[in-house]
């Protein structure tokens, strides 16, 4: 085998050089075409999650809120006192919840059309 000289050292030097800049560039367009590919697919199903946990934790509530509804004649006294501030209480955490996610579905959505 023969010793390269300097010249072919440094020319192999700059194909080297020039090979890692394009795979860097390839990963770059690859990671935008992604981005552009996949952004509004995963931007939609994270609003879409938002709404359907909003609207499962509307009906867990509204379950809960007929519970209370049923026990109101206990709301001063009772034996089913206790029980109906709890149906209370579960009721407003729920609707609760359901209010802060549609709430964040619709702030999610308003911030990507600001970026837009």
């Amino acid at each position: 085998m023969q010793q390269e000289g300097p010249a072919a050292q440094q020319q192999a030097a700059v194909y080297t050089q020039r090979g890692a800049e394009r795979r860097r560039a390839v990963a770059t367009g690859a990671k935008k075409f992604g981005q552009s590919v996949w952004g509004p697919f995963v931007h939609a199903g994270g609003i879409l999650w938002l709404e359907v946990t909003g609207l499962f934790f509307a009906l867990f509530g509204l379950f809960f809120a007929q519970n209370a509804y049923k026990l109101r004649h206990a709301w001063y006294s009772g034996a089913n006192h206790p029980r109906f501030l709890i149906y209370v209480v579960v009721t407003l955490v729920f609707f609760y919840f359901t209010f802060s996610s549609f709430y964040r579905a619709r702030k999610k959505e308003r911030l990507k059309r600001q970026r837009s």
